[in-house]
């Protein structure tokens, strides 16, 4: 799942997905939801590329919330601030962040089933 990168196009959507992943654990420190968090297993970060769709993830963090892990990912050469999805167990894609880098009603309604 690894991929040819390109500076500087492949800089700026890397930056962009770290970013959005910090920000969810930024988001979850103040949204009251303690059965969500991030599992890393300490080595560098390893941005991978989905061949089919280009969208990007970190394949060494997993994102957990009650017990079971969503794969997140960013959607190759999205010009939005906070472009993140996370995939839910019937494989619907939920938008993560509203444009000010809060979580999505999407988002906080998923968090709170």
């Amino acid at each position: 799942m690894s991929y040819n990168r390109v500076i500087p196009r492949d800089l700026f959507n890397e930056a962009s997905l770290l970013k959005c992943y910090g920000r969810i654990y930024i988001n979850l420190e103040t949204a009251e939801q303690p059965d969500a968090e991030f599992e890393h297993d300490g080595a560098p970060f390893d941005v991978q590329q989905d061949l089919g769709s280009g969208g990007l993830t970190v394949a060494n963090i997993k994102f957990k919330v009650r017990g079971k892990f969503y794969r997140l990912y960013r959607p190759l050469n999205s010009r939005d601030a906070w472009p993140l999805y996370l995939v839910d167990e019937n494989d619907e894609e939920i938008e993560v962040f509203a444009e000010d880098g809060s979580f999505s009603q999407e988002m906080t309604d998923f968090l709170h089933r």
